[in-house]
């Protein structure tokens, strides 16, 4: 019976009815469509710079530096310890036994494969156009276990790196700077004096921007030569079961390598941040909407108990307690909330849909034809559930103003 009153008040204010109903549908919509728009920008990212760069990287270095003459003297725990002008020792920075390294990766749960590089950093010349170039030396055999780079491939591939004198690999971005196509020769000067000419033998786009407007491969042998680092690793890329693990698995091998071992997450960690925050406008914004609709919702149902103060004093009259009188004017919000709510996901659905179509070519920290938009479950369920709560708290209030009502009081016209 309470469902059934809660429907006649419903159906008695269609036009206010309708507005509210309208407010919670842009609202859920809303919501929907900016956290998939979010959520594949952030997917994109996140997924091509672990896949062309692996899930963790082991360096050459160690993870903060000591100074181990001091601490024999100060062995108090809470020292702090600094050498000011020191003259810096001339030393080989390399990853000692690449090998045995690598075996024990091998042995490691979680860790499905490991490959051993070079990198450094290169002046890349063409003509009359210069490009800052990082250089990756890699085993091509290996470097494809531990990413998918191979699959990014545009024109040429990895395979000729085996074929190809002081061949090389760039990415899109930087075969644009510089102007060179497939087969075509790139001077490089290394910073310890190594030049060379390489052939252009593949050009790769991965859609991650700092990648693909940076980077270049070479075969590890030619790399060594150039960055001079002959017979030196300074870097082991290693690729895990679960990348979402890849911090988990950082530590660990760091406490066994000795070096320092950096995940994906810490090596991209500003933008990380940056995501976060585009996550909490998209909240601020579309928890604002919904705010906007509670309060019509609110105004409605307000209006609704001061028109209907004769008959809520008929139905108490009657036998109706408080509960049952708070819970017709609950059922109306909530009624409003699951119409709502329900519409605001097909619509979500298919502004989705529609924004995927959409003819647009997105620049900027990736690239991308089209807007990238994310669907996951997570996102339907939690607008749903947010939206018909937040109206149900707004139908609270009237609800109780409804429910104290004296039929007594109303009658004698007290009220």
């Amino acid at each position: 019976m309470r469902w059934f009153i809660a429907f006649r008040y419903f159906f008695s204010h269609k036009r206010q009815s309708a507005v509210c109903i309208a407010g919670v549908t842009i609202s859920v919509t809303m919501f929907i469509a900016m956290s998939a728009m979010m959520d594949g920008f952030q997917d994109k990212f996140v997924i091509e710079t672990v896949e062309s760069s692996g899930h963790i990287t082991i360096k050459d270095e160690p993870r903060e530096t000591r100074t181990p003459i001091l601490e024999r003297v100060y062995k108090q725990p809470e020292a702090l310890l600094e050498v000011h002008r020191v003259k810096p020792r001339e030393q080989v920075r390399k990853i000692d036994n690449p090998g045995g390294l690598l075996a024990s990766l091998a042995r490691m749960p979680g860790i499905v494969a490991a490959a051993p590089a070079v990198q450094g950093n290169v002046i890349a010349t063409f003509g009359t156009k210069t490009l800052n170039l990082s250089i990756n030396g890699i085993e091509p055999e290996r470097q494809l276990r531990v990413t998918t780079i191979a699959g990014d491939v545009l024109e040429g591939s990895f395979d000729r790196l085996r074929t190809t004198a002081d061949g090389i690999i760039v990415g899109k971005g930087v075969a644009d700077l510089l102007g060179v196509k497939l087969d075509d020769s790139v001077l490089l000067a290394g910073s310890e004096g190594g030049r060379t000419t390489a052939r252009v033998v593949g050009i790769f786009r991965t859609g991650v921007t700092p990648v693909d407007y940076s980077r270049g491969y070479m075969l590890l042998n030619d790399a060594q030569t150039l960055l001079n680092k002959k017979n030196i690793n300074n870097e082991i890329v290693i690729r895990t079961d679960d990348y979402t693990r890849a911090q988990e698995y950082a530590t660990q091998i760091e406490g066994m390598a000795g070096y320092r071992t950096e995940s994906w997450q810490e090596a991209n960690e500003n933008f990380l941040k940056i995501f976060k925050i585009q996550d909490l406008m998209t909240y601020i914004i579309t928890g604002t909407l919904l705010l906007v609709a509670a309060f019509g919702v609110l105004n409605i149902l307000i209006m609704s108990v001061l028109e209907r103060v004769n008959d809520i004093a008929i139905l108490k009259s009657m036998g109706y307690s408080r509960t049952d009188i708070t819970l017709v004017y609950l059922f109306q919000g909530l009624v409003i909330g699951l119409i709502g709510a329900t519409l605001g996901l097909g619509f979500g659905k298919l502004a989705i849909e529609g924004l995927r179509r959409i003819p647009i070519t997105v620049e900027g920290l990736i690239h991308a034809e089209g807007l990238l938009m994310s669907e996951h479950a997570s996102q339907y369920v939690k607008a749903f559930i947010v939206s018909n709560i937040i109206v149900l708290i707004a139908a609270v209030y009237p609800a109780r103003r409804a429910a104290k009502y004296d039929p007594v009081e109303v009658i004698r016209g007290a009220h």
